[in-house]
C-alpha cells in the first residue's frame, strides 16, 4: 500500500505539474506579459514535476537503464543537433547583412507606403518615437512595435523607438503629459507631436508635421453650391479637410468671394460649384492669382455649373485666356475604362502626367472622374506668356467628349464629328514662371467627395494637388491599402468531412501507422 501510495502521489504531482504550466503558457499567450500570475503558475509546474521526480526517482532510474531510453536520448540527441543548426541559420541571417524581407501580402499590408519611405529617407534629423503602453494593452504595443520597427530598418539609422509603461515611470509619464494608456508621441529635437492612432498614416503625417512646421492656410470657396468641407456625408469633403489638417495646413471656409482673397491665404479651392460665378468674382480671382496665387479649380461640365446655353461660362473663358487650360462643355464617355457601378459617364485612368510630383507616387493606380469635363491643353506656341500647361490625367483613346447632352440623358451618347475624341485630358496643371502662381483644374466636381475617398486614391490625388499648388511639394499623401477579406467557404457535408479527416484524422494516424512500422521492423530484426 505504501508503494502504490507513492505512486499516486507522484502521478497526482506529474498531473499538476503539467496543468500548472500549461496554464502559464496559456495566460502569458493571451496577456502577454510576464507578471506574477504567470510566475507563480510556472513556479508551481516546475516544483511539481520536480516532485513527481523526487517520488518516482527508482522508476525513472530503471527507465533510464533500459533499451527504449537509449534510443530515446539518441533522438533526444538528434533532435537538439538539428534544433541548434536552425538557431544558428536563423542567427546568420538575422544579422543586418541578410536582413532581406518578403512581403508576400496581396496588397503588400506589411511594407511601408513609398511616400513613407520618401519621409524616412529624406530624414535630415533624428527622429524618435516613444510609446507610453501598460501591460493591459501588450496586444496594441506588439502590433505598434512591429509598424516602428519597420520605420526604424528603412530610415538608415534616422528613426528610433522606445517604449515606458507609466505605471513604472510615472514622473516620465506626467513630463510627457500623457492622459490615456497607449499613447506614442514623435520627438525631433525639443519638438514633440502627439499620434493619437498609432497607424502608418499618423506616424508619417507626424513626422511630417515636425519636418514642416510652417502652418498654411488654405481657403474652400463657398456661394456657389460647392461641396462642403464641414459635411461628413457621401457627398461631402471632410475628410479631405481632416487629411489636410493633420499636416499643417488650416482649413477655412470663405462663404463669398468680396473684394479681394485674404492675403494670408497659401492657396483656395472652388470644389464642384453647381452656379456660376460672376465677372466681378472671375476678376477678384484672377487678381489674387496674377499677384502669385495658387488655386485648384474642381469643375464641372458648364451645363451642370448652371450655365445656360449660350451664355458664356467665365471662369472656362478666364483659365483658357490665363492658363491655357481651355475647359471644353462636354461629358467625357468612356466604353472601354469605366466604374461598373457608375457606367461609361466615370472613366478610369491610369496616365498620369509627370510634370510635377502630384502623382509621383501613385503611377498605375487606377483613379476615376464621374460626369466629367475634359480640356484642351495649349502647346508652347500658343499658351500665355511665361505660363507652362500639362495633363495631370488622361483617358484611354476610345473616350470622347460628348456635347449631346440631351443623348446622355436618353442613355444612348455617340461620339460624332463635334465630339473630341481619344486621351482627352480630365485634369491639368499650369504654372507661371514669371509670378510662380499655380493652378490645377479638374474637370468632376464630384471625384474626391467622401463616398470616393474612403477606397481609392481620388482624395489623394486631390489633397497631393492642394499641396503642390499651395508650394508645398513634399507632403504628399499616402497611397491608400485596400484591406482584402480572406474566408474560407465551405459548401458542403462531403467538403467539410473531407477536411476534418486531412486535418484531424489522418496526421494522428500516420503517426501511429509510423510507430507500428517501426515496431514491426524492429519485432522482425530481432526474431
Amino acid at each position: 500500500m505504501e508503494i502504490k501510495g507513492k505512486h499516486l502521489y507522484g502521478l497526482s504531482a506529474l498531473l499538476l505539474g503539467i496543468v500548472a504550466l500549461v496554464f502559464s503558457l496559456f495566460y502569458w499567450f493571451i496577456n502577454r506579459d510576464f507578471d506574477t500570475t504567470v510566475k507563480a503558475t510556472l513556479a508551481a509546474g516546475l516544483i511539481g514535476l520536480a516532485l513527481a521526480a523526487w517520488l518516482e526517482i527508482d522508476l525513472i532510474t530503471v527507465a533510464l537503464k533500459s533499451r527504449q531510453a537509449k534510443y530515446g536520448a539518441e533522438a533526444l540527441a538528434l533532435t537538439l543537433v538539428f534544433l541548434i543548426v536552425v538557431g544558428l541559420i536563423n542567427y546568420i541571417f538575422y544579422q543586418d547583412r541578410f536582413k532581406k524581407r518578403w512581403d508576400l501580402t496581396e496588397n503588400k499590408e506589411n511594407t511601408l507606403a513609398p511616400e513613407t519611405l520618401k519621409t524616412l529617407t529624406e530624414l535630415k534629423e533624428p527622429v524618435k518615437a516613444v510609446g507610453f503602453y501598460t501591460s493591459q494593452s501588450a496586444f496594441n504595443q506588439e502590433s505598434t512595435d512591429k509598424l516602428l520597427k519597420n520605420f526604424s530598418e528603412n530610415s538608415g539609422g534616422k528613426f528610433s523607438y522606445e517604449f515606458i509603461d507609466p505605471q513604472l515611470k510615472p514622473t516620465l509619464a506626467q513630463e510627457y503629459n500623457v492622459t490615456r494608456d497607449a499613447t506614442l508621441y514623435i520627438e525631433r529635437g525639443k519638438q514633440r507631436e502627439a499620434v493619437d492612432f498609432a497607424d502608418e498614416q499618423s506616424i508619417t503625417n507626424a513626422i511630417i508635421r515636425l519636418n514642416n512646421p510652417t502652418i498654411r492656410i488654405v481657403y474652400f470657396i463657398g456661394g456657389h453650391g460647392e461641396r462642403d468641407i464641414e459635411d461628413g456625408s457621401e457627398l461631402g469633403l471632410m475628410n479631405i479637410r481632416t487629411s489636410l489638417q493633420s499636416v499643417n495646413y488650416k482649413i477655412q471656409p470663405l462663404k463669398a468671394i468680396t473684394a479681394t482673397i485674404p492675403s494670408d491665404a497659401s492657396a483656395i479651392v472652388i470644389a464642384g460649384p453647381t452656379t456660376p460665378y460672376t465677372q466681378g468674382e472671375v476678376d477678384v480671382i484672377a487678381k489674387y492669382l496674377a499677384g502669385g496665387g495658387k488655386a485648384v479649380f474642381v469643375l464641372r461640365p458648364s451645363t451642370l455649373m448652371g450655365v445656360k446655353k449660350g451664355e458664356p461660362d467665365l471662369l472656362a473663358d478666364y483659365l483658357a485666356k490665363s492658363w491655357g487650360v481651355t475647359p471644353r462643355n462636354d461629358v467625357v464617355v468612356d466604353p472601354s475604362q469605366y466604374v461598373p457601378q457608375l457606367g461609361p459617364l466615370a472613366p478610369i485612368s491610369t496616365k498620369y502626367g509627370a510634370s510635377t510630383p502630384i502623382m509621383n507616387e501613385l503611377k498605375n493606380i487606377a483613379s476615376f472622374y464621374p460626369s466629367t469635363r475634359s480640356f484642351a491643353i495649349a502647346d508652347s506656341s500658343t499658351a500665355p506668356a511665361n505660363v507652362i500647361p500639362s495633363a495631370l490625367v488622361q483617358t484611354s483613346s476610345v473616350a470622347w467628349g460628348e456635347t449631346d447632352f440631351d443623348s446622355i440623358n436618353a442613355g444612348s451618347p455617340q461620339p460624332d464629328a463635334v465630339d473630341a475624341i481619344g486621351e482627352l485630358v480630365v485634369a491639368a496643371t499650369a504654372e507661371n514662371s514669371s509670378t510662380k502662381g499655380r493652378v490645377v483644374v479638374f474637370g468632376s466636381g464630384d471625384f474626391a467627395v467622401n463616398q470616393f475617398d474612403r477606397q481609392t486614391i481620388n482624395g489623394t490625388i486631390l489633397i497631393n494637388s492642394i499641396k503642390w499648388a499651395s508650394g508645398n511639394d513634399s507632403l504628399i499623401a499616402l497611397t491608400p491599402k485596400a484591406n482584402t477579406l480572406r474566408t474560407l467557404n465551405i459548401f458542403s457535408i462531403r467538403d467539410q468531412t473531407i477536411v476534418f479527416i486531412l486535418s484531424c484524422l489522418l496526421p494522428p494516424f500516420l503517426v501511429i501507422l509510423g510507430g507500428v512500422a517501426m515496431w514491426w521492423s524492429r519485432r522482425r530484426s530481432n526474431a
